[in-house]
């Protein structure tokens, strides 16, 4: 499976399904590097090398790619080298996964390894400025250059997915189903076009559009998946089929998935780490020369899994979303898009259930729920040289959680009641190609620039809450009757800026350069949690949190700087950047003495409250690749990050929470024929610059090998061997939360271990 990738601003993101021919644009941006010892600085003196001429695109960057354990493979007669500036979409081959960036200047190939992985971790993990913050093995939390949660918009088959879990438990990437999707990541400053509240940026992840046939007849392919590791005897089976013909599909996907407990590099048994889901996937279309109509169902169920980095484990989740969306060409130049979609989550989680169980009266569930529901209309011109898109969206959803006792009855506390969250946004983005030079045969010095401006509106509301206890805790009757008293319905203006200009140096170099304001309003936990409770949409760090009603939207000035360069198989593509946010969120000491004597009482610390202080994060990303001979790759991708306050908390100015140690990947690929093969190191620095106000502690670094061998038997059987921790060593990474279950071998407030040594077996069989 391949992708296109345009970072220039003129492109169009038409799609055809026709005769297997797709174009995929996006838009890109990246970030900067650093190092401490010298275990690593050989690797990284080469990132910083290339970083004095940094790149990245500005415009879109799209990665289509197979599925976690898929293996798509586009077999080429002749033997051709790894990439080709002339290449087209469907020569690329991959095992695994496979993305091409094209900038229309360049062509580089990104091979994403097949993992053992549940759901697309450890391929976005490859990507440079991408990590996941890992609260359980289902349970993952995109970042993206030091910023994750509400900052990172995170779309699953083009639609927003509004999780019910008030710790992310059930994210918006738990929902990945299938063996074929596209990874659209939009590096840097994201276009307005993709949507509102990017802070951080965006990513997409979807199921690659059937390939539509020739004839009026319908034709029907099926690929049956499955694979299976040693060390946590993690098992998937997969089903995907297609009905098709020259205008119309139909597509039914299928997906189970189970693991045990996993071993860690010393033997260790890491608790709640077990997982079971499922997930199913309908998809009907037709597609014209004059329009497009697409239906989508997706459902995804989990069973019992754990989450070691949180205070319950997850009993169940039962999630369906779903999306209409037509499209109809209106002139040569116009287009118009439309589409309805929403989710509703439903949710159980505990603190007894899946792991040591605390005394009687401490048990502890969670239920809660989730409803959503949007409609994003665009009217998109593509010409030859500029385009105009212009688009309105309205995006609503709601949210509730009561926590009980089943021990004693009585007990109850209404965290969130009825919470209603509502977005009507608007935006008008421009692209134009500029010409320096008045003769049509000199084009170097060419600007392509690309214009936005979006408007958004916020409003939030929310019902009265309560608890049993009320009645018996005047500290608890005080916070209640403050909250419901209080003025619960809030409003707020957004407005994102984004100036971007991408320049042709030369026949190998280009350039770019992004600027863009972009804001964010709080988010309802960070509003409306009235209970000091471990609520922190997924930060995991052990604190109890108090909303706040008086938080400001956060406002984040930003730049990005970039270079690419390709010449005799050489790609080199990086860039540089700095945000400055204003207002942004974070918990400080409570002030509030009911909350804090409840803390008290409890055995716990002083609750943080959620707050607005000044913050700065700066960072680079970096990718090069060579191609060597006719059959060899060599790839390396970086990132570092750098995030603290500017503003001072107790006298101290913290690093920021959670943010990816510097880090990479180096692999070396060799393809031939029907085999290929490749070795790859992860490697990440140590990690010193941490929050202690949320408990966060230094994560040493460590280097990790991984092998894949993948063999194409047939046109319609392939196998692959993926080998994980080659060398079995005991590490943990930096964004693996630590360890919150009781009586295991790993001790409490530890770092979660990573997996030991892992051997699995994939197969892929089509017909």
């Amino acid at each position: 499976m391949t992708s296109r990738y345009c970072f220039s601003p003129v492109c169009s993101d038409n799609k055809s399904t026709k005769n297997n021919k797709k174009t995929i644009q996006l838009r890109a941006k990246s970030k900067p590097i650093k190092f401490k010892h010298s275990v690593y600085s050989l690797i990284y003196a080469a990132v910083i090398l290339a970083l004095t001429a940094p790149n990245n695109a500005f415009a879109e960057s799209a990665l289509k790619n197979s599925t976690q354990k898929s293996i798509s493979r586009v077999k080429d007669d002749q033997q051709t080298p790894l990439h080709s500036e002339d290449r087209e979409a469907k020569v690329i081959e991959r095992i695994e996964i496979i993305g091409q960036i094209n900038t229309g200047l360049m062509e580089s190939e990104i091979a994403l390894a097949e993992t053992s992985s549940p759901d697309l971790r450890s391929q976005l993990s490859q990507l440079p400025g991408v990590s996941v913050n890992g609260n359980g093995l289902v349970s993952g939390i995109v970042q993206y250059r030091g910023l994750f949660g509400d900052r990172l918009k995170v779309k699953i088959d083009g639609i927003e997915i509004a999780g019910a879990g008030p710790n992310a438990m059930d994210s918006p990437l738990s929902h990945a189903i299938g063996n074929s999707h596209e990874i659209m990541l939009y590096q840097g400053i994201a276009p307005v076009s993709v949507g509102y509240e990017t802070l951080a940026g965006a990513i997409e992840i979807k199921d690659a559009i059937p390939s539509l046939g020739d004839s009026k007849a319908f034709a029907a392919s099926t690929t049956l998946s499955a694979s299976w590791f040693t060390n946590n005897d993690a098992k998937m089976l997969g089903v995907s089929t297609v009905l098709a013909n020259d205008e119309n599909y139909a597509s039914f996907q299928g997906q189970y998935q189970d693991a045990q407990n996993y071993e860690s590099g010393d033997g260790l048994i890491i608790p709640s780490t077990f997982y079971e889901r499922s997930g199913l996937k309908f998809k009907l279309g037709k597609h014209t020369d004059a329009y497009q109509l697409d239906l989508l169902i997706g459902s995804r169920n989990t069973n019992e899994s754990g989450t070691p980095a949180l205070a319950m484990d997850i009993s169940f989740v039962d999630a369906l979303w779903y999306k209409l969306s037509f499209e109809q060409n209106i002139s040569n130049d116009w287009k118009t898009k439309v589409q309805v979609f929403g989710n509703q989550n439903q949710h159980i989680m505990n603190n007894f259930g899946l792991r040591t169980a605390p005394t009687l009266a401490s048990y502890r569930q969670n239920t809660v729920d989730s409803k959503a529901v949007g409609v994003d209309l665009d009217v998109i011109q593509n010409s030859a040289k500029r385009n105009w898109q212009l688009g309105l969206n309205y995006y609503s959803q709601a949210h509730n959680s009561r926590i009980t006792n089943p021990n004693t009855s009585s007990f109850f506390i209404q965290n969130f009641n009825n919470i209603q969250r509502e977005v009507g946004s608007a935006y008008v983005q421009y692209n134009i190609t500029a010409n320096s030079k008045e003769s049509a045969n000199i084009h170097s010095n060419d600007v392509h620039w690309q214009l936005g401006g979006r408007f958004s509106n916020i409003g939030y509301s929310t019902d009265e809450v309560d608890s049993n206890m009320v009645l018996v805790n005047p500290n608890i009757a005080t916070l209640a009757n403050n909250f419901n008293t209080s003025q619960g319905t809030l409003d707020f203006d957004l407005i994102d800026l984004v100036v971007k200009a991408e320049t042709k140096i030369n026949d190998s170099l280009r350039a770019t350069l992004s600027l863009g304001q972009k804001e964010r309003a709080p988010s309802y936990n960070e509003l409306y949690s009235w209970f000091p409770l471990g609520v922190s949409a997924g930060l995991a760090d052990g604190r109890n949190y108090l909303g706040n009603l008086a938080l400001k939207k956060e406002t984040a000035g930003q730049i990005d700087i970039g270079l690419q360069l390709q010449s005799d198989g050489l790609t080199i593509m990086g860039s540089v950047f700095y945000h400055s946010i204003d207002n942004y969120i974070i918990g400080v000491l409570s002030s509030n003495m009911s909350a804090n004597m409840i803390a008290n009482m409890m055995g716990a610390q002083p609750p943080l409250q959620w707050n607005n202080r000044k913050a700065k994060l700066h960072g680079a990303d970096l990718y090069i690749s060579k191609i060597i001979g006719t059959h060899w790759q060599a790839t390396m991708s970086g990132q570092w990050v750098e995030g603290k306050l500017s503003d001072s908390i107790d006298g101290q100015r913290y690093p920021l929470y959670r943010i990816a140690p510097l880090s990479g990947n180096i692999s070396l690929r060799w393809s031939k024929a029907d085999l290929d093969a490749s070795l790859s190191l992860n490697i990440a620095d140590s990690q010193n610059n941490v929050s202690l106000l949320q408990n966060e502690r230094p994560t040493p670094g460590y280097a990790v090998w991984n092998f894949n061998l993948h063999y194409q038997v047939m046109p319609t059987l392939a196998l692959s061997l993926v080998a994980e921790n080659l060398l079995d060593k005991e590490y943990a990474q930096h964004l693996g939360g630590i360890n919150r279950v009781s009586g295991s071998e790993i001790a409490v407030a530890q770092k979660v271990p990573e997996m030991g040594r892992n051997i699995g077996l994939y197969a892929e069989y089509s017909f």
